[in-house]
């Protein structure tokens, strides 16, 4: 089952069913997993991403896909909380 896309073409972390939670699964992770498997998944869905590019969605949905875990890797490298 396919997850439904914000209109817009925003990221995942936008779309309505993310909004009716208290907490973003993203915030989540980082609480739940040490700082070294954070930034394991980060890096995984960039690799995902990256080699799907121009196969799945829009090319421009995909470029802001990569661009947001890559900003969100470079948070958690610098010991910073994602707050989407």
């Amino acid at each position: 089952m396919e997850a439904k896309q914000p209109p817009d073409g925003g990221t995942s972390q936008e779309a309505t069913h993310y909004q009716l939670l208290q907490q973003q699964p993203i915030e989540i992770m980082q609480t739940l997993f040490s700082p070294e498997e954070f930034k394991g998944f980060l890096r995984g869905n960039i690799i995902k991403y990256v080699l799907r590019y121009g196969h799945k969605d829009d090319c421009l949905k995909e470029a802001e896909k990569i661009a947001q875990y890559a900003q969100w890797l470079a948070m958690a490298e610098r010991a910073e909380t994602i707050k989407p």
